[in-house]
């Protein structure tokens, strides 16, 4: 939990951070013959692929989409967070969304332009 002596962001874990690559079928295979992570997810439409580290619970994911790297925190309520960290000063990217049957999720940039989500899975638990 992220305490300022304010309110807090009940911060549960980092979910994942996806790195931009090249060529995402041949960095793919690097991870998974030199690393020796399990593949858990591809989606060649969007040319990304997904590791899971440890129990799975978090993963490395790479994509072929131009960008920067992108780091994914899961929080309790993103509203909640998400209330509590513009109250700090953050500017957020657009409003929160819905991914359809896990949750929500809401962006914005560190000072060094590096993006941030944060994601909760209110409804894949079966909450609103």
């Amino acid at each position: 939990m992220l305490s300022t002596g304010e309110g807090d962001v009940d911060i549960k874990k980092i979910d994942s951070v996806t790195l931009p690559v090249k060529d995402y079928v041949k960095a793919a295979k690097w991870y998974a013959d030199k690393l020796g992570l399990a593949e858990i997810w591809r989606m060649d439409d969007q040319k990304g692929v997904g590791f899971g580290i440890g129990d799975n619970s978090a993963t490395i994911n790479l994509s072929q989409e131009p960008g920067p790297s992108r780091l994914i925190i899961q929080v309790d309520r993103v509203d909640d967070a998400r209330r509590e960290l513009e109250g700090r000063g953050i500017t957020f990217e657009g409003p929160t969304e819905t991914i359809p049957e896990i949750g929500k999720f809401a962006g914005f940039r560190d000072p060094d332009g590096n993006r941030i989500w944060l994601l909760d899975y209110t409804i894949e638990h079966g909450e609103s």
